[in-house]
């Protein structure tokens, strides 16, 4: 069951990627509306939340228990500098790191896979199910930037 979510992980990266790759530079830094986010700044946090989601499953792997530090998304835009990020850059990020978590977690057994992690929020959490929610995080994102689009 992992491997088939890390397989529908690699797909909705590749989904995201398709979309964002279709978007005119111009166009990325329009905002839908009033108090929405542009391509660009969904593409920043689906590179910056990619990198979290890797530490995590590497840190599960490597290290016993380790505790999940949340992160809020909200904060994000402006205080790692959206607004002056090159969006091009954080695709190159998302395409990498996708490719990274599924050559790093591909190999794994299922007793690697039921690894887990504290999360001061909701407790403890396997590997199996972070990449469970990094997938639909993925897919909620795509939606988001089609809606944009």
């Amino acid at each position: 069951m992992s491997y088939e979510k890390l397989m529908e992980h690699s797909d909705n990266t590749a989904a995201f990627l398709t979309h964002a790759k279709s978007i005119d530079s111009t166009a990325a830094l329009i905002s839908p509306a009033e108090n929405q986010w542009s391509p660009a700044f969904i593409a920043h946090h689906l590179a910056d939340a990619q990198m979290h989601f890797a530490i995590r499953y590497f840190n599960a792997l490597t290290i016993p228990m380790p505790s999940i530090t949340p992160f809020d998304e909200e904060l994000y835009p402006g205080v790692l500098n959206y607004g002056g990020r090159d969006w091009k850059n954080s695709l190159r990020i998302i395409e990498a790191m996708g490719d990274v978590i599924r050559t790093t977690l591909e190999p794994l057994n299922a007793e690697q896979w039921e690894r887990k992690s504290m999360h001061p929020e909701i407790g403890q959490v396997s590997i199996s199910k972070l990449i469970t929610k990094a997938s639909a995080h993925l897919a909620a994102h795509t939606e988001q930037l089609k809606a944009a689009m």
